[in-house]
This record gives structure tokens, C-alpha cells and sequence, in this order.
């Protein structure tokens, strides 16, 4: 009986000092050639596996990333690859990004000191709602390469 009091109090005062919780504040890119210009690496991709640290699955942690693994269809800035593996926070109070296995997307990379990183704030999209602006990205390459 000591011992279940016991993980109670100690859960309601981890509870009462972990502090409010921020939510995002930023804003996308307002334009493909802000998105391209700020990134360093844009590419449409289809996500090929999400890793979430152990402890994190398991709940006995927070580090409120995960890594998510792109076999790459399609590059308009970065370095040639044909897979990368980029890091995003895990909710969208975050600014992560909620990408689902075997979906593809428009993503646009940040380089944080130590990952790759995107999620909202980025312009990273789904393909389906990101037509407009991989085709502002060809045409702004194309007349890069002219």
C-alpha cells in the first residue's frame, strides 16, 4: 500500500512541475523560392520506415524526435542521394510533421547542428497538396540551369 502511494505522489509532482506546454509558433515558407532558398535540401520522397528511439516506443522516455527514412524520387536542391533520413519532431504543437509509411511528400530539410530536420515550418508537404509549388521548384531550377 506505501509503495502504490508512493508512485502516486511522485507522478503528481512530476506532473505539477513539468510546466506549461508551447505550442508551434512559426510560419511556411510563403513561397517555393523562399522554401528552396532557406533549405538545405528539397526533394520529393516516399517514406520507407519511421524510427522512434526505444524508450520512446516504449514510454519510458521523451526525446520527442523521431527519424524518418525517404527513398528519394525526385531533387531540386541538396546533395545527389537516392534515400535520406531526416529528423522531425513528433507532434505538430512541436512543429513536427505527421508523415505516415508508404506516403509520399515534398520535403524541405534544415540542417540543425546535429541532423537534418524538417517538419512544419519548413514547407515540407504532402504530394497531393503540394502540385503549385513543385512546380514553381521546376521551373525556378530550370531557370537556375539556363
Amino acid at each position: 500500500m506505501r509503495l502504490g502511494t508512493f508512485i502516486f505522489n511522485c507522478l503528481t509532482v512530476a506532473v505539477l512541475i513539468a510546466g506549461p506546454v508551447m505550442a508551434c509558433t512559426c510560419a511556411a515558407p510563403a513561397t517555393a523560392a523562399a522554401g528552396l532558398q532557406r533549405s538545405v535540401a528539397v526533394f520529393r520522397g516516399k517514406v520507407t520506415a519511421i524510427h522512434r528511439p526505444f524508450w520512446d516506443w516504449r514510454g519510458l522516455s521523451t526525446s520527442g524526435s523521431q527519424r524518418v527514412s525517404f527513398e528519394v524520387s525526385k531533387q531540386w536542391k541538396g546533395p545527389p542521394a537516392t534515400n535520406v533520413d531526416v529528423t522531425t519532431r513528433l507532434s505538430g504543437e512541436a512543429c513536427g510533421f505527421p508523415f505516415a509509411k508508404n506516403h509520399e511528400y515534398l520535403v524541405c530539410v534544415v540542417s540543425e547542428p546535429k541532423d537534418l530536420q524538417t517538419g512544419i515550418c519548413t514547407g515540407t508537404k504532402n504530394v497531393n497538396e503540394a502540385g503549385q509549388e513543385m512546380r514553381q521548384l521546376d521551373e525556378l531550377v530550370a531557370g537556375v540551369n539556363r
